[in-house]
């Protein structure tokens, strides 16, 4: 009846919670199982199941611990019996999400080599964040209903999280690494992911194809699975959010950001081949830099790029210079003074020239009419459409898709 119970409760458990909760005898682990293993989740089992001899010492029936792990992640265990070995395990978990200013000093407290970084960053990526007395709660409910006793559990900590750094219980993964040599390569390494980031804020694709020949994206450096094709698209998933990141510090508008970078998502998850994969960083760099280039505001005041952030939003609409001053909050004859100075063009030479790159776009990816296109830009009046697409473009709309179809 009562392994009915147990079972029921941790299938529930596991519904009302995002953390795994398993139910374990534990004197039938083996404690070997790892030792010979240097896989990432095979060293993070290892030091829970470091953590775990002392708990076992100390556990009494009805008692809930909360381990705490030296990579500073929780496990709770309820002692449901310590006749029969019992444990309900629900964990890992954080409390609060973890920095850079702990992995590091997680890497030197335990010795580990410094290629662990990039992994446990996005291990912790992976790990839920909940309040641990939520757990407790749920965990004191539980004990409550299988034991039948309403006082409170006792509650323990096995708090490994600080440990001697030459514990020896670590020195399967202890790497004899050159303090000095470690540091320094670290730092040239966030360096070159720096002045990569920093080239693509600018939109220097020369530069930032320099930089990334010296220090290409591999994914080797991020956590290893059995699917070597996820591990690569995981790691250009990153850098889609790093390089969209540096994109918007340039100053390009969401927008223009959302697109580019929804389009890359997509074209890394369809992707099925490492070969492919490995096209795409220098690509997505390229992008980038172009979009920052051509769509950057960083360079206006902000009335001025509030208003054109206005244009680019409304494009479709029927915008006019009063509409787009009263917007931003000034006259029209002021703002198309600072317009003019900024940008050396009137407004609504901006809004038609703006309307025509993206009519451009249209007539290369979509199949609509003419009239239709217009309609979409803000520009239903097609005799007009095509005189500005015609003094901007030098022929008509319909000959340049018909220019395409020949190519």
């Amino acid at each position: 009846m009562q392994s009915d119970i147990i079972n029921f409760a941790t299938k529930l458990l596991s519904k009302c919670i995002p953390i795994k909760v398993q139910y374990f005898k534990m004197a039938n682990w083996d404690f070997s199982n790892f030792e010979e293993d240097s896989d990432f989740s095979s060293m993070i089992n290892h030091h829970l199941l470091k953590c775990i001899k002392p708990y076992l010492k100390q556990c009494e029936t009805s008692t809930i611990t909360n381990i705490i792990t030296p990579f500073h992640t929780h496990h709770y265990v309820l002692c449901i019996s310590k006749d029969d070995n019992e444990h309900l395990v629900v964990g890992p978990f954080v409390e609060n999400p973890i920095t850079d200013d702990l992995v590091y000093p997680i890497i030197n407290n335990l010795n580990l080599n410094l290629d662990y970084a990039s992994k446990l960053k996005l291990y912790y990526q992976s790990l839920p964040s909940i309040d641990r007395s939520t757990v407790y709660e749920i965990l004191f409910t539980i004990n409550e209903y299988i034991t039948k006793n309403e006082n409170p559990p006792h509650l323990n900590t096995v708090d490994l999280s600080i440990l001697p750094k030459q514990d020896s219980s670590y020195d399967l993964f202890v790497k004899d690494l050159n303090r000095t040599s470690m540091y320094k390569k670290l730092e040239e390494r966030y360096a070159g992911e720096d002045r990569l980031l920093s080239y693509i804020t600018k939109g220097d694709i020369v530069l930032a194809q320099k930089e990334f020949a010296k220090n290409p994206i591999s994914h080797s450096e991020i956590i290893r699975t059995k699917d070597s094709l996820r591990n690569a698209k995981n790691l250009l998933l990153s850098a889609n959010t790093l390089f969209r990141r540096a994109a918007y510090i340039g100053g390009v508008p969401p927008l223009y950001l959302d697109e580019l970078s929804e389009k890359w998502a997509i074209k890394i998850e369809q992707a099925l081949s490492l070969e492919l994969l490995n096209s795409f960083p220098i690509q997505m760099i390229n992008s980038y830099c172009l979009l920052t280039k051509e769509h950057s505001l960083s360079k206006y005041s902000p009335i001025v790029k509030q208003a054109l952030m206005f244009i680019n939003l409304n494009i479709s609409s029927n915008l006019t210079v009063k509409k787009v001053a009263f917007e931003v909050g000034l006259s029209p004859d002021y703002l198309t003074r600072l317009f003019k100075k900024e940008l050396g063009v009137n407004i609504i030479t901006y809004i038609n020239r703006k309307r025509i790159d993206t009519s451009l776009e249209l007539l290369k990816n979509v199949n609509l009419s003419i009239e239709e296109i217009g309609d979409l830009i803000g520009l239903s009046n097609t005799s007009y459409f095509y005189t500005i697409f015609k003094r901007e473009i030098g022929v008509s709309p319909k000959q340049y898709r018909n220019s395409l179809k020949s190519k």
